[in-house]
């Protein structure tokens, strides 16, 4: 049987290769990084089976089995995926799949399944097309084209008469572009007359290996590759021309090039780190130790520690204990362990270790340690704890006073680096945490447009950090640009013993006390003046309100979108690495399974317990990426996305739920599906943590002016005061950004609550939207 890999991850199809290998009569005739790559190698391959995944780029598994199923019937398809498993079945039937298996049951699944399908292709009389049946030109022209090695073919004057694939891909001219030209078209111009002489040596019938040299791409830029050129004769023998297969190697020699430096570098930070590294033998004696170790064991030179017994630097009561750990490290172990040693003039110090094992040439295992003194942390640590008690009680009083204030409030540390700030530091003038956290405070978003504000505070922060305070009437700026001033001050925070901990910058925007006074100065000089300028003051106030609403609701319209976007590329993250790199590891565990099964029975026993972990946390990871972003959602649309959402949340809580939407709902522009997506969520998990109701049902309904979704429960209800707030756009961040989301698409959301239960009912319009159900309501409410 025939099999072709189809999958976008080398380290998948490379275990793959390993998983299959287990089965001699299987051959691996070829493998694709994506569905259309799939497509065209299946029509000259004419593969038995395609192992194909369905989450790929360019084309997925889906659309490339329905193209494949229409050109040859008799290739069968397996579809592999990390998605839900039922939904992943459901696919590959649509798609006429023979088979489906999960990636986390993957390294258990897979050779039981292709068993199957080989036992059906027997039955069934469908065999592999005999190699003698093909076209032997075609078969030729087949593997050059799909050879990862660049096959050029010149004749006896150097012109190119031929060019894969994979020599557009290296050295970037089409075949158009290279066929019929020189090939001094990709050899540099210093270099040229190296090609006079290997068109000499091939006249002479002669091959040429060079294992490392220089060509040039078409954009200029220059590439290693190693060349084989070999003599091309007719049926007479004669040489005709030259056939060249080119690999390229830059990535090769860029990286033996990088080990080179990095050993160079290794040797130098092994000499100068500060900590004390040594390589300890099996029996504890000292192979080698850098100076800093030599300093910390109070040696004078070398020759008083190598070749010595590290344990007699180990103190007495911790001897025991370090010989231990050191064996384990020698058996295979890596580990860390904190002990003390008396150094050979006596001093006692306290250190921490982190050691793993290090394979000598002959064979032996000795332990590669790092140390570090770490007795000043200790004697830190133990001040901290006896600060800890007090501190914790100190500073949830301080947190209060520090939220409640209606002053601007934050703690920077002696440096200036601003550590915290209280809400109305952020939320009065439209910066976020990140934008001013971490950073010196004269850096930070506050003072970016008044290098006078930052002069001042840079200079103020040494002086407070010695214990002075410091007030100034600064300028400063809120996130749309506004010029503000602030009356600020900035005191140190002092330990009983004088000692100062923190720095507290503090202020009170009085921008409008000014504003007032400069009036009631022009007041009594010039009443009739002073209401001309108020008048257009309070024009320009009321148009600064406007102005200030229309970016607040664009700001919170980028928050979701911007949202939205990470939580659909953190969800991809998890799909595309970790999951295949879970895929990959629980293939690996099952070929150790399978290996140790005949000679290591209990250490296949706890392989087989890891693989058991690795396809929980696998399953975990997959449920954790859906619930950021279900590509259910992108790839078959909202009903799909809503089943398994519910399906999940029924498994993961005791809500019993019901779904009402139609299989034959269609799509929905994918903004519109993401927001009632959203919508359903968000309402689910304010059912499952407030309502205390025991079932909820949700209905989605479309017609004609656009989608309906109706969510209710059985619970206590919303209290009025609670409503009203609600209703008044208050309420809680979720039912804010639930009615943001309903706002953006210009629809309508409307919540009603008793003490039987809860009910969110939203309606938004869907553009030249269209429907074969008939014009409907939602449901009244029961």
């Amino acid at each position: 049987m025939r099999i072709l890999i189809v999958d976008d991850h080398e380290t998948v199809r490379n275990n793959l290769r390993v998983l299959l290998a287990r089965r001699p009569q299987w051959e691996i005739c070829g493998e694709a990084t994506d569905g259309q790559e799939a497509t065209e190698k299946a029509r000259y391959l004419q593969p038995d089976v395609i192992l194909m995944d369905i989450s790929m780029p360019r084309m997925d598994g889906i659309s490339a089995s329905h193209i494949v199923r229409q050109e040859n019937p008799n290739t069968n398809i397996v579809l592999v995926s990390q998605n839900d498993a039922t939904a992943g079945e459901r696919q590959a039937v649509e798609a006429g799949a023979s088979a489906y298996v999960s990636k986390e049951q993957i390294a258990s699944q897979l050779l039981p399944t292709l068993d199957q399908v080989a036992q059906q292709r027997m039955s069934s009389g469908c065999n592999t097309i005999p190699l003698p049946q093909r076209s032997a030109e075609a078969l030729l022209a087949a593997i050059v084209d799909s050879s990862d090695d660049a096959i050029v073919s010149k004749n006896l004057d150097g012109i190119i008469t031929s060019w894969n694939r994979s020599a557009e891909r290296i050295f970037g001219y089409t075949a158009e572009e290279a066929i019929g030209r020189p090939i001094t078209l990709i050899i540099p111009a210093g270099r040229q007359e190296e090609e006079t002489h290997i068109i000499q040596r091939i006249r002479r019938g002669e091959r040429v290996d060079h294992f490392h040299t220089v060509r040039v791409r078409k954009d200029g830029s220059l590439l290693d590759v190693s060349l084989t050129i070999s003599p091309v004769r007719d049926s007479s023998g004669k040489v005709i021309g030259a056939s060249k297969v080119a690999r390229d190697i830059t990535g090769q020699i860029r990286a033996e090039r990088s080990l080179r430096e990095s050993e160079e570098r290794f040797r130098a930070i092994f000499e100068t780190t500060p900590e004390c590294v040594k390589l300890v033998a099996a029996d504890g004696t000292v192979l080698h130790m850098n100076s800093q170790g030599l300093r910390m064991a109070g040696a004078n030179s070398a020759e008083q520690v190598l070749g010595k017994s590290v344990y007699s630097l180990v103190a007495p009561e911790h001897r025991e204990v370090f010989k231990a750990f050191s064996e384990r490290v020698c058996a295979g172990e890596k580990g860390s362990l904190e002990f003390d040693i008396v150094g050979l003039q006596g001093a006692r110090l306290h250190m921490e270790s982190h050691a793993a094992p290090l394979k000598n040439p002959d064979g032996s295992v000795a332990s590669l340690a790092v140390t570090r003194d770490v007795t000043a942390r200790k004697q830190a640590e133990e001040r901290e704890r006896n600060m800890t008690a007090e501190t914790v009680a100190a500073n949830a009083k301080f947190k209060a006073v520090f939220e409640q204030t209606t002053q601007f409030a934050g703690i920077a540390d002696l440096n200036g680096t601003l550590l915290d700030v209280n809400r109305l530091c952020l939320e009065a003038c439209g910066y976020s945490a990140e934008e001013v956290l971490g950073k010196p405070f004269w850096e930070t978003a506050w003072w970016r447009n008044f290098p006078e504000s930052q002069k001042k505070i840079r200079e103020a922060t040494p002086l407070v950090a010695q214990g002075f305070a410091y007030r100034e009437n600064l300028h400063y700026s809120w996130s749309d640009g506004t010029e503000r001033l602030v009356e600020f001050a900035f005191y140190p925070i002092i330990d009983e013993k004088g000692q100062v901990l923190f720095l507290h910058p503090t202020g009170v925007d009085i921008t409008d006390v000014k504003r007032t006074e400069e009036k009631y100065r022009h007041l009594a000089g010039s009443l009739e003046l002073e209401v001309k300028n108020r008048t257009v003051e309070l024009e320009d106030r009321n148009a600064e309100v406007l102005r200030q609403a229309r970016l607040l609701q664009e700001f919170s319209q980028r928050l979701l979108h911007a949202q939205d976007e990470e939580r659909r590329h953190i969800a991809r993250e998890l799909h595309d690495s970790a999951g295949q790199t879970l895929t990959v590891l629980g293939m690996s565990l099952a070929a150790l399974v399978h290996k140790a099964a005949r000679s290591a029975p209990d250490l296949a026993l706890e392989a087989e317990k890891a693989q058991e972990w690795t396809q929980q946390l696998h399953r975990e990871i997959r449920t954790m990426s859906y619930l950021l972003h279900p590509p259910l959602l992108d790839e078959t649309g909202l009903p799909s996305a809503l089943d398994w959402y519910v399906q999940g949340l029924r498994e993961r809580s005791e809500l019993k739920l019901t779904l009402d939407i139609d299989r034959d709902f269609g799509r929905l522009p994918g903004d519109l599906e993401l927001v009632v997506f959203r919508l359903v969520q968000e309402s689910l998990t304010n059912i499952h943590r407030h309502s205390e109701s025991k079932s909820a049902h949700i209905a989605i309904k479309r017609n004609k002016r656009g989608v309906k979704v109706d969510v209710r429960d059985q619970g206590k209800g919303i209290s009025r005061q609670k409503l009203a707030e609600i209703e008044s756009e208050g309420g809680g961040v979720g039912i804010r950004g639930m009615r943001e989301r309903v706002r953006q698409c210009e629809g309508e959301m409307k919540i009603e609550s008793s003490g039987r239960g809860t009910r969110i009912l939203v309606e938004i319009p869907v553009p030249n939207v269209g429907s074969n159900q008939d014009e409907e309501s939602l449901p009244a409410v029961v």
